[in-house]
């Protein structure tokens, strides 16, 4: 049997994957668009200040700078108006360089004019930029403090050359403070998904129910309805798909259970009609055998009418206990007595069909009818009796009880049936006797479905069969 797939985790898979993958989604777009419009703004206001900078320092003869002016009136000039400025525009660093990344004047204490900018070399397309003529800035770089930096570029132009030749920048370094907003934008989005995510659960969990109570009730129907129990009606209660499933199940069980009573008036007019004729041959062939005494060879015909007409009287009894049987009135009752007394009435049967019946009994209790219990019980010993060879069969009655519940079994060591007749055996009218009705498996098996017992049944060709009836535990 397959595994059945709850509806609950249906509804998960269809809500809250796309949900979950929309707001996953969403969100990597929504920060990386944040991101990418942060980095282009700090980019452009580094590139303004590094230009700013540039035309304020564009007076100054930059090319006599060499290495020890640190103490000149010149540098310490130009180093005040640097820390001016990056105070002013509140970024991390400024300072000036050649075209080789030489130092000429820098924010930072204790950087010496001359000194190789290394990390300039990383830069080196965004400076063939910026020594072309045109500002430009770095992409987003982690520094040794932990934190974000970008830099700005720009060109520094020596106004006493017509052609404006660069041979010195500068460079403005920011820290992006402005990523730490980016941080609490992310954790923003995280917490609205992560809302969003248990929304859809709750609603997921809730329409689910909402859809599979009404689900389990209708599954609850079929299943009295697949056991005949065709009296409780059922309920519409909603007007919806599952409310049209259940209208056609009601619809349904209207129907059953009409044809269902026609049927049992069916049987029962029947065997009536049946019984009444039946009674007056009864009389008739015991008045024709009271005139025929003496004569053997008709008396012998006699017998064999009262035989059928016997034979005929259990057909239509069998007929009326099809029909009219009601529904069982369930009672604590001591199987192992049930027993016996199954015993007790199928004795005369094995003895004349000279088969061994035993009984072996422990306490046994089930919630049980057993009127309807001895009836079906009698009937399946009845049937091990007649499935033996005379002289030579046995059959063995057995009562016990464990942690699961009550057990009757019920075995023979007849002809046994082969696995196609037992798909068949519970099919109402099916016999593999020349005289019989077919009705009494099938009524064994609605008896114990109306228990609440589960029948199992074993066979083997030349081995023999074995019924076993397990009823609930009472409590």
């Amino acid at each position: 049997m397959r595994r059945r797939v709850p509806i609950l985790f249906k509804l998960l898979g269809a809500y809250l994957v796309p949900a979950v993958a929309t707001f996953v989604g969403f969100g990597f777009y929504a920060h990386y668009s944040a991101q990418r419009a942060l980095e282009e703004e700090l980019g452009r206001r580094l590139t303004s200040v590094a230009s700013a900078v540039a035309l304020d320092v564009a007076g100054e003869n930059l090319a006599l700078l060499q290495p020890g002016d640190e103490s000149t009136r010149t540098y310490r000039n130009i180093a005040r108006r640097l820390g001016d400025l990056a105070m002013d525009t509140q970024v991390a660093r400024i300072y000036l360089f050649d075209k080789e990344g030489h130092s000429l004047g820098d924010t930072r204490a204790g950087i010496p004019i001359g000194e190789h900018y290394y990390a300039l070399d990383a830069n080196r397309s965004e400076l063939d930029t910026v020594f072309a003529g045109r500002p430009a800035s770095s992409i987003l770089f982690r520094g040794l403090d932990g934190k974000y930096y970008k830099s700005g570029f720009a060109p520094i132009r020596d106004p006493d050359e017509p052609a404006g030749k660069v041979a010195f920048a500068v460079g403005v370094d920011g820290a992006a403070a402005m990523y730490d907003q980016l941080a609490t934008f992310r954790r923003t989005l995280l917490g609205l998904g992560g809302a969003g995510t248990l929304l859809v659960v709750i609603l997921s969990v809730l329409m689910a129910r909402l859809l599979v109570r009404p689900l389990n009730r209708l599954s609850r129907a079929a299943e009295r309805i697949g056991r005949g129990e065709l009296d409780a009606p059922v309920l519409e209660e909603s007007r919806d798909e599952v409310g049209l499933v259940a209208h056609t199940m009601e619809e349904m069980r209207r129907g059953l259970r009409s044809r269902d009573e026609r049927m049992q008036m069916m049987l029962a007019g029947i065997a009536h009609e049946v019984r009444n004729p039946l009674g007056g041959l009864q009389l008739y062939a015991g008045i024709l055998r009271d005139e025929l005494t003496g004569d053997e060879e008709k008396l012998a015909h006699v017998h064999r009418i009262e035989r059928e007409l016997d034979h005929l009287k259990i057909i239509v009894e069998e007929f009326l206990e099809y029909a009219r049987r009601g529904k069982p009135q369930l009672v604590d009752t001591n199987l192992a007595d049930l027993l016996e007394e199954v015993h007790g009435l199928a004795l005369p049967l094995a003895r004349e069909r000279d088969v061994s019946l035993t009984l072996t009994r422990t306490p046994g209790m089930a919630r049980a009818d057993a009127g309807q219990l001895r009836r079906a019980l009698l009937n399946l010993t009845q049937n091990a009796v007649q499935a033996c060879a005379s002289g030579k069969g046995r059959v063995a009655l057995a009562c016990s009880s464990d942690g699961k519940g009550a057990h009757i079994s019920i075995s023979d060591n007849g002809e046994g049936m082969s696995a196609e007749m037992l798909t068949k055996i519970w099919t109402p009218f099916f016999t593999t006797r020349q005289k019989g009705t077919g009705l009494g498996l099938a009524f064994v098996r609605e008896i114990a479905q109306d228990h609440g017992a589960d029948l199992d049944v074993k066979s083997h060709v030349g081995e023999g069969t074995t019924f076993e009836l397990t009823f609930p535990c009472i409590g």
